[in-house]
């Protein structure tokens, strides 16, 4: 017993000591990222707001959604996909979002629907709203100051 806790002591020693190396690796990495997305998309990731979910079912929810990271800001929803040139929709054509029937691990697979150019686009996300993130709250917000919009009322779960 006392060997745990001399292990868990040193453990604790070493992340103290340690420390400011881990903080300055930490926002290495989320410079690094936004550079990387930089060059990827042309966009500035601190200016966009994600409102799609990551991975979660080993990639078997490519069969239910779109594999897509859903991005917005003021004017424009992104659509980002690796390797592939970003496509971008003004907020203002998006004319319904509301939720589907279908549930993946709990969660609501939201349609947006898109018209574009007199054409109707519909892609299924599953969102990235929690307790502590409200981006897909302040899209739906968005959406809603168009008046030709559909937003669903019955979007708080």
């Amino acid at each position: 017993m006392e060997i745990e806790h001399i292990f868990i002591l040193l453990i604790i020693i070493l992340l103290v000591l340690n420390f400011k190396r881990i903080f300055f690796y930490f926002k290495n990495y989320n410079h690094q990222k936004e550079i990387d997305f930089k060059k990827r998309t042309n966009l500035e990731l601190w200016k966009l707001r994600k409102i799609s979910s990551g991975i979660f079912m080993f990639g078997l929810e490519k069969y239910f959604i779109n594999n897509s990271d859903f991005y917005f800001d003021e004017k424009k929803l992104y659509l980002i996909k690796t390797n592939q040139p970003v496509i971008e929709h003004s907020i203002s054509d998006i004319i319904e979002v509301s939720k589907t029937l279908l549930s993946i691990n709990k969660c609501k697979v939201w349609k947006i629907i898109i018209n574009d150019l007199n054409e109707q686009i519909v892609y299924k996300i599953i969102t990235n709203d929690s307790l502590s993130n409200n981006n897909f709250n302040l899209f739906l917000d968005k959406v809603n100051e168009n008046s030709d919009s559909i937003v669903d009322s019955n979007w708080l779960w």
